[in-house]
């Protein structure tokens, strides 16, 4: 796919660039689209869409491996995943009662409220779920996730605190706080 795009870069300096940023972070682009997506082609899609908008905002990247490229680049990422998430999730939707595979038994109750918990994490907005994810399942700490998201570690802070305040909330409000 490298050779398809660099086609479309006019400069020698920019198809340089392009493909370093390209070798560096198509994989994690890959995992943050899949992440949110949980659709490899989808994620693939995404992914496309990023790297098509990278090139048309070349000029804005000065440095190839600052935080500050990296952050920019997770958000294109995010974004087109989460557009093509909502997207889809418009077309096409799912009862719960279709989702649900899990027949109650001993083993199944920790199972149900790793669901409810789940559920709750996913009616979080964004900034939220994102400082959860990267600290929870990427297990980065505050320094790396302000510098990934190119925020504060104040900011970090408070973002968990205020996701976990939210969560508390609502498991709390749905009866499940047993998840907690």
């Amino acid at each position: 796919m490298l050779p398809v795009y660099l086609a479309v870069i006019d400069s020698e300096q920019d198809k340089n660039k392009f493909e370093i940023l390209y070798t560096t972070y198509r994989k994690l682009m890959f995992y943050i689209a899949n992440q949110i997506l949980r659709d490899e082609y989808l994620a693939e899609d995404a992914t496309h869409q990023a790297f098509l908008k990278i090139i048309d905002n070349l000029d804005k990247i000065e440095d190839v491996h600052c935080h500050k490229t990296i952050s920019y680049i997770v958000t294109i990422v995010r974004n087109n995943a989460i557009d093509l998430y909502n997207r889809r999730k418009r077309d096409t939707t799912v009862s719960l009662e279709q989702m649900e595979f899990c027949i109650y038994d001993e083993t199944c109750s920790r199972s149900e409220d790793l669901d409810y918990l789940t559920k709750a994490v996913l009616k979080l907005p964004v900034i939220y779920k994102e400082v959860l994810t990267l600290k929870y399942v990427q297990e980065l700490s505050n320094a790396e996730i302000a510098q990934t998201l190119g925020i504060s570690e104040a900011t970090v802070r408070k973002r968990l605190e205020r996701a976990r305040h939210k969560l508390e909330e609502t498991l709390i409000k749905e009866g499940n706080a047993d998840a907690l």
